[in-house]
C-alpha cells in the first residue's frame, strides 16, 4: 500500500473511532427519545446494540430476520435487499462462532455493523483513487486531499458505522466508477451490482458505463470544442487504458449493456416482485408506470414533486443547507475534464433528486457519494466557504452523533 493510501486509511480509522464514542458514549448515558429498540432488543438491548438500532436499521433488521431476506410489509420495499442480506449473513457467522442454534438481533446487529465499518473504510480510499484516474496531473498529495477532508468530516458519521445503506453503498459506486474510467468493465459491472443492490438510485451507476464505453469515445474522436473554464482535455493523455482499445462498436455495445443491466437488475427485479406480490390490488398497479417503489416512498415517505416543500420543514432544509450550497457552488465553478464530466452529471442529478423529490435531509448521508463536492472543497482551502463547510461538517458530525444516540432526527 503507498504512503499516501496508508494516510487515507490512518486518519479514517481514527476519525471513526472519534465518532463511534461519541455515540457510544452518548448512547450510555442519554435516554432514547423513541424506546422502539429498548421493546425491540429486550434482554439483548446495551449501549452497543441500542446504538446501532436505529432508523433505517430497524427495516433492514425485519428483513434480515426473514428467512430469505426478503419483505413482509409494503413499505419495506422501499430498501433494497443487500443490506438485510448482508446483515443475515454478518449474524449467520456470528451464529456459528458462537455455536448458537438460533439467529438472534444482536448478533445481526454487532456482526453487520463490524462488516459496514470495514467497508465504509474504503469509501476515502476509493475517492482517493478515483481522483487519481480522473485528474492524472495531479500530484499525490493533491488527489489524497479530497479523501482526508471526506475521512475527516462526513456531514453524516453514524451512517458510516451501522449497517446502513452509505456504509456499503458509497465505496462500492465510487469503486465502480474508478474500474469503468480504468477500463476494467467486467469486474465494475459486478461491483455496480453490488452497489445497486444496497441504493434504488445505482441504477444511475449505468451512465458512467453509457459514457465512459459509447460517448466519450465519440467525443475524443471527433474532438469536439469545449470552453477552455470547462472541458480540459490536455491531461488526459496520461491515462494508460483509453476506452478507444475497444475498437469493434459491437464490443463497446456489449460491455455498455452488461453494465446498464447490472446497475438496474436490482431494482428491476425489486420491483417485479412487488407488482407480483401486490397487483391488482394495490393503487400503483393501475398507473402508466407501475413502479412499487415510487408509490411507498409517497405513501409512507411523502416523497414526491416539491412535496417536502412546506413550513414544518425549514429545519431540515437549514440543516441540509451547506450540502447544497457547496454541492451548487461545486458545479458552477466546475474543474471538468473528459473523465469528470459523468461525475459532474451525476452530482448535479443527483442535487436535484434530493432537493424536489425527497426527504431533503438525506443529502448529509450522500455527501460521501458525491466527489465533485470533495473536489471542490479540496481545491479552494483557501476560500472563506470551504473553511467554513469543514468547521461546519467537523461540529455537525459530533451533534449527529449525540443525536442518533438519542434517537433524534435528522435520520
Amino acid at each position: 500500500m503507498k504512503k499516501w493510501e496508508k494516510e487515507i486509511i490512518k486518519t479514517t480509522i481514527k476519525c471513526k473511532a472519534v465518532h463511534a464514542s461519541i455515540v457510544l458514549v452518548a448512547s450510555a448515558i442519554l435516554s432514547s427519545f423513541d424506546t422502539s429498540a429498548e421493546i425491540l432488543l429486550g434482554s439483548q438491548t446495551n449501549a452497543l446494540t441500542r446504538s446501532i438500532l436505529r432508523w433505517d436499521v430497524f427495516h433492514f433488521l425485519s428483513r434480515a430476520m426473514n428467512s430469505y431476506g426478503g419483505w413482509r410489509s409494503e413499505h419495506e420495499i422501499a430498501f433494497m435487499p443487500g443490506i438485510p442480506l448482508l446483515m443475515r449473513g454478518c449474524g449467520l457467522v456470528m451464529a456459528k462462532i458462537r455455536d448458537a442454534h438460533t439467529l438472534t438481533l444482536s448478533d445481526t446487529l454487532i456482526a453487520s455493523a463490524f462488516l459496514a465499518n470495514l467497508i465504509s473504510l474504503l469509501a476515502p480510499l476509493e475517492l482517493y483513487r478515483l481522483t487519481r484516474v480522473v485528474y492524472p496531473h495531479y500530484t499525490p498529495a493533491q488527489a489524497a486531499a479530497p479523501a482526508l477532508l471526506m475521512a475527516a468530516c462526513p456531514p453524516s458519521p453514524p451512517s458510516l458505522l451501522v449497517p446502513y445503506t452509505e456504509a456499503v453503498y458509497t465505496p462500492l459506486a465510487l469503486m465502480t466508477a474508478r474500474m469503468v474510467a480504468e477500463g476494467s468493465w467486467l469486474t465494475a459491472s459486478l461491483v455496480a451490482f453490488a452497489a445497486a443492490s444496497t441504493r434504488a438510485n445505482g441504477c444511475l451507476l449505468a451512465g458512467f458505463f453509457l459514457y465512459e464505453i459509447l460517448i466519450r469515445p465519440v467525443l475524443e474522436t471527433r474532438r469536439l470544442c469545449f470552453p477552455p473554464r470547462i472541458i480540459n482535455v490536455g491531461s488526459e493523455h496520461r491515462l494508460s487504458r483509453p476506452t478507444l482499445s475497444l475498437t469493434l462498436p459491437s464490443q463497446r455495445i456489449a460491455f455498455a449493456s452488461l453494465g446498464t443491466i447490472a446497475s438496474f437488475a436490482p431494482l428491476g427485479y425489486t420491483q417485479t416482485e412487488a407488482y407480483a406480490r401486490l397487483c391488482p390490488q394495490a393503487p400503483f398497479c393501475t398507473r402508466t408506470l407501475p413502479l412499487a417503489y415510487s408509490y411507498v416512498q409517497g405513501k409512507y415517505w411523502d416523497n414526491g414533486l416539491l412535496r417536502y416543500w412546506n413550513v414544518s420543514q425549514i429545519p431540515n432544509f437549514l440543516i441540509s443547507l451547506p450540502v447544497y450550497v457547496v454541492g451548487i457552488v461545486a458545479i458552477c465553478n466546475p474543474r471538468i475534464t473528459l473523465r469528470a464530466l459523468p461525475h459532474y452529471v451525476l452530482h448535479t442529478l443527483t442535487l436535484i433528486l434530493l432537493l424536489c423529490f425527497s426527504n431533503v435531509q438525506i443529502a448529509l448521508r450522500f455527501a460521501t457519494a458525491l466527489p465533485p463536492l470533495w473536489w471542490w472543497v479540496a481545491a479552494h482551502t483557501d476560500s472563506r466557504l470551504a473553511r467554513s463547510f469543514v468547521a461546519w461538517s467537523r461540529l455537525w458530525g459530533c451533534v449527529a452523533c449525540v443525536l442518533w444516540a438519542a434517537f433524534l432526527p435528522p435520520a
